[in-house]
């Protein structure tokens, strides 16, 4: 239902827009943060687009569905230390419930093994249930608490799995 891609320069408006859609400001990348993690050495960004099929089983259920190049994204960074960071998992909220998270997670955790990548981490905030539950059924564990991590406000976890 969706094909995955390498990140594209034309991609960055669309990944703005997925980005402010998934997150509140304060939280979400501005377009100079996004431009630096995907243009960082060793980061890579993969972009999901719908396939027909995707808008065909998708659009019954959102008759309002704007076919989008977009459905969702992943930017992980690889530093020369053996683990990827996910700096951002981004999916729109029309294609959520269709395994798409799941998806990307998956093929970035595959292009870090191939890199001899030995670990996965990430930060989360808190109070996101969703995607702390999302983060667990894919065998992440909380290492531990980051205070202020959001806005120096929001408290987030840091979440880690081996690879």
């Amino acid at each position: 239902m969706f094909r995955l891609r390498d990140f594209q320069v034309k991609d960055m408006d669309e990944m703005l827009d997925v980005d402010h859609e998934c997150f509140a400001p304060g939280i979400a990348y501005s377009r100079g943060e996004m431009q630096s993690f995907v243009e960082r050495k060793g980061s890579f960004g993969l972009i999901a687009e719908p396939t027909p099929l995707a808008l065909e089983k998708i659009k019954p259920a959102n008759p309002k569905l704007i076919p989008h190049r977009i459905a969702g994204f992943i930017v992980v960074e690889v530093p020369p230390k053996g683990y990827g960071h996910v700096i951002t998992i981004d999916v729109r909220k029309a294609y959520r419930r269709y395994g798409l998270g799941s998806i990307l997670i998956a093929a970035a955790e595959e292009r870090v093994r191939k890199q001899d990548g030995f670990m996965m981490s990430l930060e989360v905030a808190v109070d996101n249930a969703a995607a702390i539950a999302f983060y667990k059924r894919h065998k992440y564990n909380v290492l531990r608490t980051l205070p202020r991590y959001y806005n120096h406000e929001l408290d987030a976890l840091l979440l880690t799995k081996r690879l």
